[in-house]
């Protein structure tokens, strides 16, 4: 499950472009640092060196403020909502899938698997509060993860 499905099949997530703020302040950085090392005459490696890093800082500022990142957010309390994937041994799986199902994905570490090439994902969604949590279960299938369970929702009962 990526972000744009959990927001096509529940309401209560939406996706929201991240503050322009940080951006504006890396590419004013850049334009500072370019207007220094032009006034630095007699070090010229200096002046190269801040030019250089003038010009990195500004293109990643200009790039952020036209094309910023989306956040998740649980629309009901306004939370951000945080993305987990780890991955676990095959004879993890029916403890994997307990406690995707009962909502308990914090002990899903318990059973995080020692190397990077994994049979079975546990893919997480959950706010800081613990107000919207979702899990799935994924399996790998030749060439992609398969889903091995519906999403299965936990919402804190007021």
């Amino acid at each position: 499950m990526n972000k744009s499905d959990l927001c096509l099949h529940y309401a209560d997530v939406a996706e929201r472009p991240a503050s322009r703020v940080i951006p504006l302040a890396i590419s004013l950085l850049g334009i500072g640092v370019l207007a220094f090392s032009t006034s630095l005459n007699d070090a010229e490696n200096l002046s190269t060196l801040l030019l250089t890093v003038g010009i990195i800082l500004l293109a990643i500022g200009i790039l952020k403020l036209i094309r910023p990142s989306r956040k998740l957010y649980y629309v009901a309390t306004g939370e951000r909502v945080n993305r987990c994937m780890e991955g676990h041994e095959q004879e993890s799986e029916s403890d994997v899938l307990k406690t995707v199902r009962d909502g308990e994905f914090e002990n899903l570490a318990k059973f995080a698997a020692k190397s990077s090439s994994t049979p079975l994902v546990s893919v997480t969604y959950t706010t800081p509060s613990g107000s919207f949590r979702i899990g799935q279960v994924l399996r790998y299938v030749p060439y992609e993860y398969q889903p091995l369970t519906e999403p299965v929702i936990h919402k804190a009962t007021k």
